[in-house]
């Protein structure tokens, strides 16, 4: 075994040069000795998502050839690290099997033992185009063959198909929006509804600027004031902004979306419609940042426990108080005397699960 017992170490052993990204609630880089720390045990993963640590390794031969990619998902423990006996296990077999291979069937061993090692995971169709996308950049390589046809259809979509279009293809332009971003500006109002979803789940994994967060806001603004909105664009558009610097922009929205939900709430006899648990969702999952604000995670929370889903709010508040700064803002409107009922019944499920029938 590697002398560091890292991963990172046998990997470069094997004349690989290693880079690591996060995929849990967005595409995001991981700096080499910040993995090299968590995978010693020393530090957090500083990105956790249902306690896990949901990553993507880019193996590029030194000696050229094509890289190869690995997605593993570590189990993390109370503090966020890595637990030891899942990566020790891996690593011994392994070093074992880098020592008995040639160097030109390394790359194959080690995916082979991957497979077996339960560490691997199959991220969604979004989340490996995003990758697909930024990792051809990253290596300054041309985007794919579906990126034209995107460009077309947003040159002119009233007047082209959309159906046909590559999810790829939306990715390729998402990574590149800072150069598209005219385009973008120009023609998000325009674009089919189910071109603007997929491109904004795409736009998570981008710090977009204030002037796209505008336009992206601003449609969903539309929507929000149909008799019937659409929440899964609604949803789309959450998370594309969810990684921008326009923090203040962002958090605007949200505070209207909430308020809007609590008052259809509120005036009608029936909980909150279904289908903004993905909005909830999106909020919890793509923007914790936002949350760590009292006043934002109030509302948040009497929305998400209005709309009377227990199950959502057990997972996206359990995901949650894992990060220290959330997990205080959450608890102080989960804990106020003050709070409403519907919250403290489900905050009381969260804790101690629903009372038994005699």
């Amino acid at each position: 075994m590697s002398e560091s017992g890292t991963l990172s170490a046998l990997i470069e052993e094997a004349d690989f040069k290693l880079r690591w990204f996060d995929l849990g609630r967005r595409l995001q880089s991981v700096p080499k000795s910040t993995a090299e720390a968590f995978e010693a045990g020393q530090k957090a993963w500083p990105h956790p998502y249902l306690r896990q640590a949901w990553s993507g390794l880019l193996l590029q031969p030194v000696e050229g050839g094509e890289p190869a990619v690995w997605f593993l998902r570590f189990p993390l423990d109370e503090q966020g690290k890595l637990q030891l006996q899942a990566r020790d296990g891996l690593l011994r077999a392994l070093a074992q099997e880098l020592k008995q291979a040639p160097a030109s069937e390394s790359a194959a061993q080690l995916d082979q033992l991957l497979q077996q090692s339960g560490l691997l995971y199959t991220p969604s169709n979004e989340r490996q185009a995003a990758f697909h996308a930024h990792t051809q950049r990253l290596l300054k390589r041309t985007p794919s063959a579906h990126y034209a046809a995107v460009l077309d259809y947003f040159h002119n979509p009233q007047k082209s198909r959309w159906d046909n279009l590559a999810l790829q293809g939306i990715a390729d332009l998402s990574a590149r929006w800072d150069s598209q971003k005219e385009l973008l500006l120009n023609q998000l109002p325009h674009i089919a509804a189910p071109v603007f979803v997929n491109l904004c789940h795409c736009l998570e994994n981008e710090a977009v600027d204030h002037q796209l967060v505008e336009v992206i806001a601003t449609r969903a603004r539309d929507s929000l004031q149909n008799d019937t909105p659409d929440f899964t664009l609604i949803a789309a558009a959450v998370r594309g902004i969810s990684h921008s610097p326009a923090q203040g922009l962002r958090s605007t929205l949200l505070q209207e979306v909430l308020k809007h939900l609590t008052q259809k709430s509120s005036s009608s006899t029936q909980s909150i419609n279904a289908k903004s648990i993905e909005l909830f969702a999106a909020i919890g999952s793509r923007c914790p940042q936002d949350l760590e604000n009292p006043q934002l995670a109030k509302l948040w929370l009497n929305a998400l426990a209005d709309s009377n889903n227990q199950d959502t709010f057990n997972l996206l508040l359990s995901d949650l108080m894992f990060l220290p700064k959330v997990r205080t803002s959450l608890l102080s409107t989960l804990r106020d005397p003050e709070r409403n009922e519907t919250l403290a019944q489900a905050f009381g499920h969260f804790l101690h699960g629903p009372k038994p029938i005699h």
